[in-house]
Formats: C-alpha cells, structure tokens, sequence
C-alpha cells in the first residue's frame, strides 16, 4: 500500500498538466486572437481540423502505451522523456516571432501541434497508472481528491490568472514561469508513480483493441456523458476571457477573484464530494454535479455586474469539483469491469479513446465558435461589440451549457442502468 507522502507525490502531476493545458485553453486564443489579431474564424477553423489531429494523437498515444516495454515501465517513459520539452514549446507558444498575421496563424499551429502531442502522450499516462496503483474504492477517492485538489491549483494559474499575469507581466514571462512549474511538478510526481510488471502481458493488437473497447456499453454510455460535459467546462473556459472584456466588463483583478472563486470553492468540494462518494454510487455524484452546474450557469444570461459574475463562479466551484472527483472514478471502474472480463489491463486504449473522443470535442467546439465569429458581428480589432455578438456570448457560456447537460444526465442514468447489470452478473 502506498504512503500519503507517495499519493501526494504522484498527485502532483496534476499542478503540472492543469497549469499548462488551462492556460493554453484560457488564453492561447484570446492571445492570439485579441492581442497579436489573428483572424478569429481562421483560427477557429483551424482549430477544427487541429482537433481531429489532436484525436488521433489520443489514439496513438494509448495504443502505443499499452505495447511498451522498457526498463522504465510501460507509462513513466513517456512521464520521463516528455515533460521538458512539453513546458519548452508551452513557452514558446507565447513568445512568437516577429511576423504577419498569416505566418503568425501558421506557427500558431505548428506549436500548438507539438504541444498538444507531447500533452497526449504525458496526459494519458500520468492518468493511466492511477487506476492500476490503487485499486480499492476507498483509495481512488482518496487520490483523487488530491489530484482535484492539485488540479485545481495549477487551474487557478492556468485560468484565473494566465491573463491578468500575461497583461501585466508581458506573455513571454507569464509562460515561463508557467512552464518552470510544469516541468518541475511532473517530474517531482515520479517519485509517487509506480507499475505492475505483470499488467504489461499480452497486450492486444490495434484493431481488436479499439473494437473490444468501443463494444463496451458502460464505456460508451461514460465517454459520451464526459464528452458533453468536457465541451461545457472547455466553452466556459475559452469564452470567460471574452465575456469579462465585452459582456460584464472586469477589471483584471475582478476577473482573477471571478475565476479563483471557481477553484477556490472547488478544492474543499473535493473532499466533500470524496467523502460522500464513498457513501452513494458515484454515477449519482456525477448526475448531481450536472443538474447544479446546468442550473448555475443560466446565471450567465442574466448578470449585468462583476459581483453577480464572481457569485456566479463561486457557485460553479461546486459542480465543477464534483466532476473532477466522480469521471476520474468512474473510467476507472469501467477498466475494472473490463479487466474481470478480459483478463486484460487496458488503461492506455481506454483513455486513448476517451481522448480520442474529448478531443473530437473539441472540433465540436471551434466549429460552434467559428460560426459565432462569422455571424454574430464579432470583430476582433473592435473595442466594443455589437448587441449579436454580446448575446452570443451570453448563450454560449450561460445557455447551451444548460441544453448540453440535460442530455449529459440521460447517458449517466444510463451508464448506471448499465453499471446495475454487470454487478448483477458479478462482473
């Protein structure tokens, strides 16, 4: 049984994946889009077809992690190998060079690129040894609101203060930093992060993986629910920095207390919601932690002052920690129940498809933006927007997470419909 100290450890990957990966989804458009005025639906287009590639990598990267083998292991190598370059390229996506606007949209791209596929290949690893070092319900919750806890704090920089730290210190700096903490809480989690030889036998082959994961219903009824709600958390944070600029406008200290109120009310949550976890199905938590945040977010719609805006966040905090806490449990237990009935430990392939799927998301997403840039007026070299485009924002961060979520609560009660029926066979 692991100590606290190595739970804690390991946990810190999550300081180093949230800082890095929240930061670039918080403000590497905005940056590019508002600061340096790149074309807002070339990058949203681009960012569809990047999301495709982003999928793949996903793919490749579990697939490829179930087939290693080395002196190291079969997911710390990648750990290893991985986490300087992927804090460098962070920095060097908020320090491009000197040139147009076209060239500018290629690099952004280019880097963006490799830093999404070093992303996948340390992302899906740090999180496919949790389910294979602890094994008991009582210990997955427990790790996992370290995680969440941990997670929340490198979203606190990533988020609430990547902006208000990139216009007062210079971007440049910002991601340094940023950068520096990333890499040196990855590699201090590897002290915490260990493997079962024994789980690395008789992987499966490509094709018959992909197809024995995708039949499994529970799987599929959880990759869709955590699809719908990932689209709604990445909205919230890709379209905070527009709507405190040009909706609610807030100054850059009140946008830092907006977004901290989210995580700083979520790292207690965690360990609210842990607790209780142990005492209801965790597929409960998750239906709960929607219904709250598709209720909360209406707010949206309707606030007109940074206190109403902050109130609101702060609110967010709880259902946003609920499913922090509930899907990485849950993915967990579908790998479980496909263990007993294969014989066969397959973290990598599970949590390259549900990658594979939240990326896919992701296109889902630039697409809705793309078309919200093209025809709601927004214009990027404005200071000010139109009456379309400040009710666009309104629905897009308040309105279509409410729509999104009720379909969520259906795949859920699903997957415990489903959940019901495997323990009633005793798998």
């Amino acid at each position: 049984m692991a100590s606290t100290s190595k739970k804690l450890a390991y946990s810190l990957n999550q300081i180093g994946l949230s800082v890095l990966w929240q930061a670039f989804s918080a403000v590497a458009v905005y940056y590019y889009v508002d600061v340096l005025h790149v074309s807002g639906t070339s990058i949203s287009i681009g960012m569809i077809v990047y999301g495709i590639l982003n999928a793949l990598f996903n793919l490749l990267a579990g697939h490829v992690s179930d087939r290693t083998r080395s002196r190291f292991g079969r997911r710390i190598p990648y750990i290893l190998f991985g986490s300087l370059p992927f804090g460098v390229v962070f920095y060097f996506l908020f320090s491009p060079p000197a040139v147009d606007s076209t060239m500018l949209l290629v690099y952004f791209f280019a880097i963006t690129l490799i830093f999404d596929l070093l992303y996948s290949f340390i992302g899906l690893n740090t999180g496919a040894l949790f389910p294979e070092m602890y094994q008991s319900k009582k210990d997955r919750y427990q790790v996992s609101a370290y995680q969440q806890m941990f997670s929340i704090i490198g979203m606190i920089f990533g988020i609430a203060l990547a902006k208000s730290l990139g216009l007062s210190l210079g971007w440049s700096l910002t991601a340094g930093i940023f950068a520096l903490i990333g890499i040196i809480t990855l590699y201090a989690s590897l002290y915490g992060s260990f493997e079962n030889p024994t789980y690395a036998e008789n992987p499966l082959r490509f094709k018959e993986a992909a197809i024995t994961t995708l039949k499994n219903k529970l799987f599929t009824s959880y990759v869709v629910a955590n699809l719908l709600i990932q689209l709604t958390t990445t909205m919230f944070v890709s379209l905070t920095a527009f709507y405190t600029k040009y909706v609610v406008e807030l100054t850059a200290t009140q946008n830092s207390i907006f977004l901290g109120a989210v995580f700083i009310v979520a790292i207690p949550m965690s360990f609210i919601w842990a607790k209780n976890g142990l005492r209801i199905a965790t597929v409960k938590a998750a239906i709960l932690s929607s219904i709250l945040y598709a209720i909360i977010s209406l707010g949206f719609l309707f606030a007109h002052s940074p206190s109403a805006v902050i109130v609101i966040g702060a609110l967010l905090g709880i259902p946003v920690s609920g499913f922090m806490l509930s899907l990485h449990v849950l993915i967990s237990d579908v790998i479980d129940y496909d263990a007993e009935r294969s014989g066969r430990r397959r973290e990598g392939m599970y949590y390259g498809i549900n990658g594979f799927i939240i990326r896919i998301g992701m296109s889902i997403q630039y697409a809705i933006m793309g078309i919200f840039f093209a025809t709601s007026g927004f214009d990027e070299n404005a200071a000010s927007q139109p009456d379309s485009a400040i009710n666009g924002f309104r629905f897009l961060i308040g309105g279509l997470p409410f729509i999104i979520l009720l379909i969520t609560v259906w795949y859920l009660r699903q997957y415990g419909r489903r959940e019901k029926q495997l323990r009633g066979t005793n798998l």
